[in-house]
């Protein structure tokens, strides 16, 4: 399904000082999965301290930026995109305006933003901060002079705190709020099987579900034992039992059917199954390829829309 939005502006696409004369550029970010994730206690700030193994997948969102007579939004691609906001509270939206008062530049922006979606929305798998990544990278190519690295960076950080790793891509651990990013290099990808949910699960409320739980313990200062060399060696037998979330047990609550998904991925082969992030999305881990797309045919058997994918290693260069 494709959506669309647009909000008047006084000035065409060709007076912006800052744009290019290119009638179109596109660019893409990837989705992503938490091969770990870590949370500790609210801090006075609101905020929950993160330690997380990012991992970005061969699941991508693309962004064109194309000449416009206002500044518009729309939305299309493989999955459903109902969900997606189409004004100013599209994180897109957000970052084209953000980086353009860090430039210096107008609101008053005329540029049409299509994106093309790939990754589940509302998924747990970043794919509004993987659209506001590639917006960034469009923008990179759109405006002379093209706006720098710390730019692009320091915009990312203020969106969320998975855009900067989505503008990043690869692998690696985050910190923090999850925008201290320290680079992993593994040497071979992993093989991944996931299935999007056909119901919605807000981020928020997994995090009011989480903070009413249990204390949350002291977040651990580094990666599990054998965690970082099993992920350098793409070894999925060693890394699946040392996979985590702590937002899988509140999602789970608020929506006692993944349960029942999470067993059905295991059940169809795969070595761990687990909810994305906060979810919904679920995604198993396999030994290699072929077995992912055996996973695959077991769940779709079942009724299950599965997609089978590998993770991407290599960082935006």
């Amino acid at each position: 399904m494709s959506q669309a939005h647009t909000r008047p502006t006084g000035r065409s696409a060709g007076q912006s000082a800052g744009q290019s004369a290119r009638p179109s550029v596109s660019a893409r970010a990837p989705g992503k999965i938490n091969l770990g994730l870590w949370v500790g206690p609210l801090d006075d700030d609101g905020y929950h301290p993160l330690l997380t193994a990012f991992q970005a997948v061969d699941v991508w969102e693309t962004v064109t930026l194309s000449e416009a007579p206002s500044l518009s939004l729309q939305c299309a691609g493989s999955v459903d995109c109902s969900g997606v906001p189409l004004g100013p509270d599209n994180i897109a939206w957000q970052a084209l305006e953000s980086l353009a008062r860090a430039r210096g530049e107008s609101d008053d922006i005329a540029v049409s933003i299509a994106i093309d979606k790939s990754v589940p929305v509302a998924g747990g798998m970043a794919g509004g901060s993987a659209d506001a990544a590639a917006t960034l990278l469009a923008l990179a190519q759109w405006w002379q002079p093209t706006p720098s690295e710390a730019q692009l960076s320091a915009t990312a950080a203020q969106l969320g705190s998975d855009v900067p790793f989505c503008l990043q891509g690869g692998s690696a651990v985050g910190r923090g709020r999850g925008v201290d990013l320290s680079v992993v290099s593994p040497r071979a990808p992993l093989h991944l099987v996931i299935v999007p949910a056909t119901f919605e699960l807000s981020t928020a409320a997994v995090y009011r579900r989480f903070d009413a739980g249990a204390v949350a313990p002291a977040l651990p200062a580094a990666l599990p034992d054998g965690f970082l060399e099993a992920w350098l060696e793409g070894d999925a037998r060693r890394l699946a039992p040392l996979l985590h979330n702590d937002l899988e047990e509140p999602a789970r609550q608020l929506q006692p059917q993944l349960s029942a998904i999470l067993g059905d991925v295991e059940a169809a082969g795969a070595l761990r199954a687990m909810v994305s992030g906060s979810g919904p999305t679920v995604w198993g881990i396999a030994r290699d390829g072929d077995h992912a797309e055996s996973i695959a045919r077991t769940l779709g058997a079942q009724g299950y829309a599965p997609v089978v994918t590998q993770s991407v290693i290599t960082p935006r260069a």
